[in-house]
């Protein structure tokens, strides 16, 4: 039984692979148009394949999965598990959600005074929703969400299909 949640990027990881992905489709429609096109064939078949594989990369979501009573964090591209990471549930009694805020800035001058003066304030943040499972003296992470109802949904999924209790 599987949970698709939300996107596995976070805005910044999203916005700029969308302008990676932009400038590399301009590249290649711009090779294709203007030399001919078994001059730079290798070029033009790496800028295809990296322009699949950006394109695979933005729309790969994360959510969970229960089989055989054991719990995995996968990351899914259009209903296909990629990639999944299986969680001991059975050392643990309790899941808990924690709110914090899930910050990035993208500013590097700090170290050099003189760039520090005019360098734009990127900074982006949202409110995101950890949930960990606990025990008495250790703790591990889940998941992390950026959204509210799917947070719910995601505690839903694990109290229903493991022993852990909310």
């Amino acid at each position: 039984m599987n949970l698709i949640l939300e996107r596995s990027l976070d805005f910044r990881q999203f916005q700029n692979l969308v302008i990676l992905t932009f400038v590399t489709m301009m590249i290649l429609l711009g090779m294709l148009n203007s030399v001919e096109f078994s001059s730079y064939i290798l070029i033009e078949l790496i800028l295809v394949f990296l322009n699949i594989l950006f394109l695979g990369i933005l729309f790969t979501k994360k959510g969970l999965r229960v089989e055989n009573g054991n719990l995995f964090v996968c990351v899914f591209l259009f209903g296909l598990i990629l990639k999944k990471t299986l969680l001991k549930t059975s050392e643990f009694q309790e899941i808990n959600l924690q709110k914090g805020k899930l910050s990035t800035n993208y500013a590097y001058s700090y170290d050099i005074k003189e760039f520090h003066n005019w360098e734009p304030d990127l900074n982006h943040s949202v409110t995101s929703f950890t949930i960990c499972m606990i025990n008495e003296n250790q703790k591990q992470k889940i998941l992390m969400l950026t959204k509210p109802e799917k947070t719910k949904l995601a505690i839903n999924f694990i109290v229903e299909n493991t022993n852990l209790k909310y």
